[in-house]
């Protein structure tokens, strides 16, 4: 008898805290402190004992609501918040948390009507940005199950120290005659470019790509190297959660003066890894036809090999590191000795840069890049095969000054050095591009 009598007060003293703390009242500050902290599944647990008698009163659901989406229970949070825009359908702070809501339940055109509606309010500079941010989120997201397309327009204004990427006479120690062509001429130039993608859900998970891209540089006085690009691809895509793979075709023609200088007919296989949600790994295959209609020395076949990684740290000026490997090779068409000593090569390349976020709009990136060439054969009566090393850097600051609107200001700097002095020349590049995206 004393035996179960002392088993059952220790079972009451063993369930007394628990009783008492159920039977406790709803203490508010409690819930205010745990939410104002961070403290969101601790809020969440405490809430959801209240829930029956608390339901109803907009500011439990907006604590509650918030707090059951930040500790991933989102169905239950969106519908607390629901009950508090009914009753405040002007509460726009209650709104955004709802679009957030919304996102996270992968319903996409509610959560882009909510925080539209938002943007229309003229909301601080910050709230812009956060609305704005998700709405490109639920861009890439809809490209899952929807077509979408985008683009940009482009147009640069700019100083070229070298527009022909011509060696200086001053430089050479052998004796030749070059042509004025050949030798590096100074201009400003105008460059317009404009892109245009689409892509097409055929299947769940896969996805049609097409893309048109043209360029066209126009320089001051020298008109003989005015250019002109134009690009198509078509391929297509298969997602995974962390993965994507992307197979495409490639066609791209390049004139110079008018005249067609260039063509190129190829194919890219890629694949896009996502490590972390800061952490991106990609590589790539290329292979290209390459034909010169004036020039058939220069005819080949090229196929390279890229590795890229890139990091963005949570620190000051939230950096994002990036870097690739290339290597390649280019096989001349013609059998010829002036083939293989400026068309035929191995390719061995190195690039590697930062970007630094300055403020809300603005970001600054460097960058540098190694190539090294080596030919196959020598070059006319030089003893050595030719030899090249490519350096370049760039430097850009990038002005988000509108929505869609950004302003670059890039100055960039490439120096080849050749064991063939002919082929050894710098230049300088300092451009204002002003973009707007589609």
């Amino acid at each position: 008898m004393l035996k179960k009598n002392l088993r059952t007060f220790l079972l009451m003293i063993f369930l007394l805290p628990f009783s008492s703390f159920a039977a406790e009242p709803f203490n508010l500050q409690l819930l205010q402190n745990l939410f104002k902290t961070y403290q969101r599944q601790q809020a969440y647990d405490y809430a959801s004992q209240y829930l029956s008698e608390m339901e109803g009163n907009p500011y439990f659901d907006y604590l509650y609501g918030v707090s059951a989406i930040d500790s991933g229970h989102a169905s239950q949070g969106v519908f607390a918040l629901e009950r508090v825009l009914f009753a405040f359908p002007q509460d726009h702070v209650t709104r955004l948390e709802l679009a957030r809501g919304y996102f996270i339940l992968e319903e996409y055109a509610r959560s882009r009507q909510e925080f539209e509606i938002v943007l229309k309010t003229r909301p601080p500079e910050t709230v812009q940005q956060t609305a704005q941010l998700f709405i490109d989120k639920i861009r890439l997201q809809e490209a899952r199950y929807k077509t979408t397309s985008n683009g940009y327009v482009e147009i640069s204004m700019g100083t070229d120290s070298n527009v022909n990427s011509g060696t200086d006479q001053d430089e050479l120690t052998i004796i030749t005659t070059l042509t004025p062509d050949s030798l590096g001429q100074d201009d400003a130039f105008t460059n317009l470019s404009a892109s245009w993608q689409i892509t097409q859900p055929v299947a769940p998970g896969w996805l049609i790509n097409g893309a048109i891209t043209g360029s066209l540089r126009k320089n001051s006085d020298l008109n003989q190297f005015d250019n002109m690009t134009a690009t198509m691809q078509a391929g297509i895509t298969r997602l995974y959660k962390n993965s994507r793979y992307k197979g495409e075709i490639i066609s791209q023609q390049y004139n110079l003066d008018g005249d067609t200088y260039r063509k190129l007919n190829g194919l890219n296989l890629s694949w896009h890894y996502a490590i972390t949600q800061k952490s991106n790994l990609t590589t790539s295959i290329q292979y290209a036809l390459l034909d010169y209609p004036d020039q058939v020395v220069k005819n080949s076949d090229l196929a390279t090999l890229s590795l890229s990684y890139s990091h963005t740290f949570s620190t000051t000026l939230t950096p994002t590191v990036f870097g690739s490997i290339n290597l390649g090779t280019e096989s001349a068409n013609e059998n010829l000795l002036a083939a293989q000593s400026v068309t035929e090569r191995g390719i061995t390349g190195l690039r590697a840069g930062i970007m630094l976020g300055l403020g809300d709009k603005t970001a600054l990136q460097l960058a540098g890049t190694i190539q090294t060439s080596e030919y196959a054969a020598p070059y006319t009566s030089f003893s050595a095969n030719r030899e090249d090393d490519h350096v370049s850097a760039d430097l850009n600051l990038l002005w988000l000054f509108e929505r869609d609107w950004r302003l670059d200001t890039k100055v960039s700097y490439s120096d080849n050095q050749s064991n063939v002095e002919i082929f050894r020349y710098s230049r300088t590049q300092f451009s204002l591009n002003l973009n707007y995206a589609f």
